[in-house]
């Protein structure tokens, strides 16, 4: 997620069945006439069926934190606003942006002067991310977090004499950066950016898990 300033644009941001037998019939046997004679009883069977009762469980639902929800809103913001810079002619940030905030409006100039110049992001990050340093819920409908931006991606110019793009922008950094999040239709999302330090070259942030 780079900052270029070449035509005065600055980014705001930068995963058994069984069987039924029945009996046979018992051997007939010739009764002795000094014996008794046997009376057999038989019990008819019910005719009636008892229904087998059943237990309807309640549906079950699955509740998200809202910090949870909020991470995963910057996650798909870096990676929407990533992706608008491989492909800045079809860039769309209301699709990724709050209508809250100045995000939407600079990173759609943003894409509109890559493409005045020529320019875009290489498609290969080189292993850029962000992670989560914190989270803080201002109100029921705005939140603030604080990221720890890896950018190692790269800016793409025109192509050279010999037939290769150029390279206009190559700096790895390290940038934290806080994002203002607000709840719009029951969503999570980012509409500021702003950078509050800026921690050097290289790989600096915090590695998680």
């Amino acid at each position: 997620m780079k900052s270029i300033l070449a035509f005065g644009v600055v980014a705001l941001a930068i995963t058994a069945c069984g069987d039924n037998g029945s009996a046979a019939p018992a051997p007939v046997t010739e009764a002795v006439a000094t014996s008794p004679s046997l009376t057999t009883v038989v019990v008819p069977a019910p005719t009636t069926t008892q229904p087998i009762p059943t237990t309807t469980l309640p549906p079950t639902t699955t509740t998200v934190p809202t910090e949870d929800l909020i991470k995963q809103a910057v996650q798909d913001y870096a990676t929407a606003y990533y992706d608008c810079g491989i492909d800045p002619a079809n860039c769309v940030p209301a699709r990724f942006t709050s209508t809250q905030g100045p995000s939407r409006a600079i990173i759609d100039e943003f894409a509109h002067g890559l493409v005045a110049e020529g320019l875009r992001f290489s498609i290969d990050p080189r292993g850029s991310y962000v992670v989560a340093e914190s989270v803080e819920l201002k109100s029921p409908s705005t939140a603030t977090a604080i990221y720890c931006n890896y950018d190692a991606g790269m800016v793409m110019g025109p192509t050279g004499p010999d037939g290769q793009p150029t390279i206009v922008n190559d700096i790895v950094a390290s940038i934290r950066y806080e994002y203002s999040l607000f709840l719009e239709d029951g969503v999570w999302a980012v509409g500021r950016q702003h950078e509050i330090e800026r921690l050097g070259e290289g790989d600096l942030c915090p590695h998680v898990g």
